[in-house]
């Protein structure tokens, strides 16, 4: 009897097993709901070369597993209820602060604003990259500048315990624009007006890893101030709306608590400002807003901190905005000479200020070596 019982159990603990890789095989996550969570899907690993590619093959297929079994979102939540007892201040991806302010521990964000990681090589190839960059826009007559949209664990820092809290240390991100600084190329450090703006409200969601609309018009105000616009400027009170309530966050996904959180918020309530077209698919597409009126032509290459942030604030005043994903610096180079920019502004967050290994603009190489 007791023999049966257990063949039973057995059965039933294999299709539980087996159930989010059967589901996964059928209808696999899409990339979108990772991205969701304020991150970008683990890539599919490459079969290796050489013997220390073969040590990391078993985290990198581990990785890529994690982003696609099916369920995940279901599992991550049941995962949430049954530990909550046990975890209460948070879990592997999500530190919570003081005043439950949720901070994404992923991509190092936490130890990288306290400044206690420094991956100098990496920093290092970026800058070199952007120069590149700097250079091939400089010579088709295109302005160029760099904004970093900063970590909330870099504006909020008296919200983490004093382990995470930066002691005057150096950071990538002041490793970054010092660099750039002194290669002449022109950078825009947003963390002082963000961290200034503090006193006005919000700057960064409780549940989220991005920033309000307060936070990225604090972000725009200092962007065109400094790139000779400061009629471009955006008046915070006038241009967001009445208090809404705003549920759940990418962070709160994580954990699985989406339904149970919930804050106040203001969202931008100007009015459109011309015909907004996506022009690609996927998850991310580029994206352009004609305000059909004269004036110059904006290229923002960033992540999720511009994406729905930026454009309608540019095209108050700009006559054409375009924005892309600058996919961890693989981004298509040909669109530039698609979308005709008078200026490029590159936006990409702090915790993906440097690229993926490797990564090259697509058809960099080929106009570089045109040239």
């Amino acid at each position: 009897m007791f023999a049966r019982g257990r063949r039973y159990f057995a059965v039933l603990a294999f299709l539980m097993l087996a159930a989010p890789l059967a589901v996964g095989v059928v209808m696999p996550d899409g990339a979108a709901s990772v991205l969701k969570e304020g991150r970008r899907p683990a890539p599919a690993p490459n079969a290796p070369e050489n013997l220390a590619q073969l040590a990391e093959l078993p985290a990198e297929v581990d990785a890529w597993l994690k982003d696609r079994f099916g369920l995940r979102q279901v599992l991550m939540h049941a995962y949430r209820q049954l530990t909550k007892p046990v975890l209460g201040s948070g879990g592997g991806s999500v530190l919570i602060g003081r005043s439950g302010r949720m901070f994404y521990l992923g991509d190092d964000m936490v130890r990288q604003s306290a400044g206690l990681v420094m991956r100098d090589q990496k920093v290092s190839d970026a800058v070199d990259l952007v120069a590149e960059i700097d250079a091939a826009l400089q010579h088709k007559g295109i302005r160029f500048l760099v904004a970093v949209p900063p970590n909330s664990s870099t504006i909020y820092q008296d919200e983490l315990p004093v382990w995470a809290q930066n002691r005057g240390r150096d950071t990538e991100y002041d490793l970054f624009l010092r660099d750039l600084r002194a290669r002449g190329i022109k950078t825009i450090d947003l963390r002082p007006p963000v961290s200034a703006a503090r006193g006005t409200g919000e700057i960064f969601y409780l549940h989220d890893t991005h920033w309000t609309f307060r936070g990225a018009i604090a972000a725009f105000n200092a962007v065109v101030e400094a790139d000779r616009h400061p009629d471009w400027r955006i008046d915070a009170e006038a241009a967001l709306g009445a208090p809404v309530v705003r549920n759940g966050g990418d962070l709160a996904r994580i954990l699985g608590v989406e339904d149970q959180t919930t804050e106040r918020a203001r969202m931008l309530a100007v009015p459109p400002a011309g015909k907004a077209t996506n022009l690609t698919g996927g998850p991310t597409p580029d994206s352009e807003i004609d305000t059909g009126r004269p004036g110059p032509t904006v290229l923002i290459i960033g992540d999720s901190f511009t994406e729905s942030f930026f454009p309608p604030l540019l095209a108050q005043h700009a006559g054409r905005v375009n924005w892309m994903h600058f996919q961890h610096c693989a981004f298509d180079w040909t669109a530039i000479d698609r979308y005709r920019p008078d200026e490029v502004w590159w936006m990409p967050t702090e915790r993906a200020l440097y690229c993926d290994p490797g990564a090259r603009p697509q058809g960099f190489a080929a106009e570089q070596a045109a040239k």
